[in-house]
């Protein structure tokens, strides 16, 4: 079933459920939730919260809510926020304009919550520490209906056992997305083109349609393919590369150990799978502090584990880590090097792919040259 119909159809079951949409950096959840929203019946009033954005305190979030929602003139009064003498009265006071609140006419909301893990941020506020449960069990059992979304595919999966009603719907595989958006991000490429930007890009929505987008630019200023138009992306300051920091810096914020975490990204940069002795062995740390780290890039989706080896889960962040682990931005030359012994690997398995990568669509004629 395509993807925006398995999720309506989750919301109008005769009890209705709350699905999670989960996707890593770049599988298209927002776009996603946007589309969800343009399908959504005239019995309800849609409203988009980034949570990421608005997870300061849990007073200026109110204040936000208060702003951004809006309620029927006629319906019962929500607190005023000077009124609020505590983060748990503000908090109490944010659930129930979530879970109370009707629109025009006496409709429900439908509140799509975008990245809705971070009102774990509130949980350093005193009487916090319970929210995410509380959260739960107040969706549960609200009138209002809810689509929740996040990047992080282990801390969404504990959520999602915690939670009642959730339906988890994966988001990270572009080939298996079946309600068009892929399409939509590809069109124009040849079938070839099609399955190599898939295959480059780890079948990542936003990876592609950036890819995509420079491949059907190239275009314009003479012989273009993926693997250039990939490396052209990869350059420092390009869209595509910008994404990739982005992600790097976001599940690394949220994951404890910062430095010795960029560290071991390094180590399976240059090589992977790795045992845990093995990395623990390159960091000159302890089997134990090593295994503590690990635990927590597992958490934050940015490992992946198989009998007991470690991988970067995204094959192009590893690729960008591989790029940005020295002490000075990579040269053009180096980007081109390193992207086409990347896609040597990815594309290894599809038929009469061409592996030469392409100069970037600023430049003119020929092809980098790689020594």
């Amino acid at each position: 079933m395509p993807l925006i119909e398995l999720v309506l159809t989750v919301l109008a079951s005769p009890t209705p459920g709350i699905p999670l949409l989960i996707g890593g950096c770049s599988a298209g959840r927002t776009h996603a939730l946007h589309a969800v929203m343009t399908r959504l019946g005239a019995d309800t009033m849609p409203v988009y919260l980034d949570v990421e954005r608005l997870a300061t305190t849990p007073e200026q979030c109110y204040r936000s809510l208060l702003r951004h929602v809006r309620v029927a003139e006629d319906a019962p009064a929500l607190p005023a926020p000077a009124a609020l003498s505590s983060p748990r009265e503000a908090f109490a006071a944010m659930l129930a304009l979530l879970t109370s609140a009707r629109a025009a006419s006496g409709r429900r909301f439908t509140f799509l919550l975008d990245e809705v893990l971070d009102l774990r941020t509130f949980e350093s506020f005193p009487g916090l520490k319970a929210l995410m449960s509380e959260t739960g069990q107040a969706l549960g059992v609200s009138d209002n209906r809810f689509v929740l979304a996040t990047r992080f595919r282990q801390r969404g999966a504990r959520l999602a056992a915690s939670w009642p009603r959730i339906s988890s719907v994966m988001l990270d595989d572009a080939t298996m997305t079946g309600d068009g958006r892929t399409a939509e991000a590809l069109a124009g490429l040849d079938p070839l083109e099609q399955q190599q930007v898939l295959a480059l890009t780890g079948g990542r929505l936003g990876y592609a349609v950036l890819v995509s987008d420079a491949l059907r630019q190239a275009r314009r200023h003479g012989i273009a393919d993926p693997v250039g138009a990939l490396t052209e992306q990869l350059l420092c300051g390009s869209a595509l590369e910008r994404r990739l920091r982005l992600s790097y810096e976001v599940r690394l914020q949220r994951a404890r150990g910062y430095g010795a975490l960029r560290a071991i990204l390094d180590v399976l940069a240059e090589q992977q799978p790795l045992t845990l002795t093995h990395i623990a062995q390159r960091l000159h740390r302890t089997p134990g502090s090593t295994k503590d780290y690990l635990s927590w890039m597992l958490d934050v989706d940015l490992l992946t584990v198989d009998r007991k080896r470690y991988t970067v889960t995204d094959p192009l962040l590893r690729l960008w880590v591989r790029l940005n682990n020295g002490a000075d931005v990579p040269t053009d030359a180096q980007v081109a090097r390193e992207t086409q012994r990347y896609a040597s690997e990815r594309l290894a398995a599809l038929p009469d792919v061409p592996v030469s990568v392409g100069r970037p669509s600023s430049s003119t004629g020929g092809i980098i040259e790689i020594d």
